[in-house]
């Protein structure tokens, strides 16, 4: 049982220095960008959240737009009742019956779906048929002037504008959580070593205190020259005012006896205050950091 317990420990020692490595690679300075990155998008999501739901709105325009002006009026079928198929499988693409224009309205644009579904991809820059024929072109040539200044001013206002705007509001955004993100990390820092601090300057002020009630000559030594012994540290770990002190700086005193050799790494039997305030320091979160610092 004790050899299992002991192989429970070392085990768990392991992981936790597999845990620290982990942490001091993710603290170098070239993955901090990826971490900004990651951050920046988590805090830029409600943005793009409104970003969807203005291109879903622009793209149901478009594709309202698009189905009334290019898409077949009511009646026409040339594709399957005229027999034309489809355009881009025709033999001549001149065919006065036919026409390529006509067939690719009836195509891409006969259905609200079919037409919001091609609006989106004309403004990705996306004007290709199946075949690999330019859309832009047989709308051209079939409506001629009127297709294309309307297409002029559609990807003005889409490019130039809409998207401009998209990525001004969603870069604004993301910047602005960010500083606010790190304004509020460095005033947390600032916040914590004050904090830690305190409670340290507290915690040896209260060992000291509890070190001269045992009948040390405290009057005529600095807190620097304090020596705990193994006996005068676990009875000074026990008393309340230091158990709540350590629970303060988020230590967990459970056991002091199998402590002492965590605040004693040079084990000569006794813990100065030096070496008390660094295991204290690197004690500070969960509690199996001891194990840690034994190894």
């Amino acid at each position: 049982v004790v050899n299992a317990l002991r192989s429970a420990m070392i085990l768990r020692a392991l992981r936790l220095v597999r845990v620290v490595r982990l942490m001091k690679i993710v603290r170098i300075p070239l993955l901090q960008d990826l971490a900004n990155m990651v951050v920046g998008f988590l805090i830029g999501m409600p943005a793009l959240l409104w970003v969807f739901v203005l291109i879903c709105f622009w793209v149901f325009l478009l594709g309202l737009l698009f189905r009334l002006t290019l898409g077949p009026p009511p009646g026409q079928d040339l594709m399957v009742a005229g027999g034309c198929g489809f355009a881009d499988e025709l033999s001549n693409r001149f065919d006065p019956v036919c026409k390529v224009h006509l067939l690719y309205g009836e195509e891409f644009f006969g259905t609200m779906d079919r037409a919001m579904f091609t609006a989106f991809r004309f403004m990705l820059g996306n004007f290709g048929s199946r075949g690999g024929y330019s859309l832009i072109l047989a709308f051209s040539d079939g409506y001629g002037a009127r297709f294309d200044f309307s297409f002029v001013i559609f990807m003005v206002i889409t490019v130039f504008g809409l998207f401009n705007i998209i990525t001004a509001i969603f870069v604004e955004s993301t910047v602005t959580g960010l500083k606010t993100n790190d304004t509020k990390r460095k005033y947390a820092q600032q916040y914590e070593r004050k904090y830690v601090t305190g409670k340290l300057e507290k915690l040896v002020n209260r060992v000291a205190d509890l070190h001269s009630q045992r009948g040390a000559s405290h009057t005529a030594l600095t807190i620097d020259d304090l020596v705990l012994d193994e006996e005068t540290f676990v009875d000074i770990m026990e008393d309340a005012v230091v158990e709540q002190l350590l629970e303060d700086l988020d230590i967990s005193m459970f056991n002091p006896a199998g402590m002492f050799d965590t605040f004693d790494p040079n084990g000569d039997g006794e813990i100065t205050m030096a070496e008390f305030v660094r295991s204290i320091i690197k004690l500070r979160g969960d509690p199996q950091k001891n194990d840690i610092i034994a190894c």
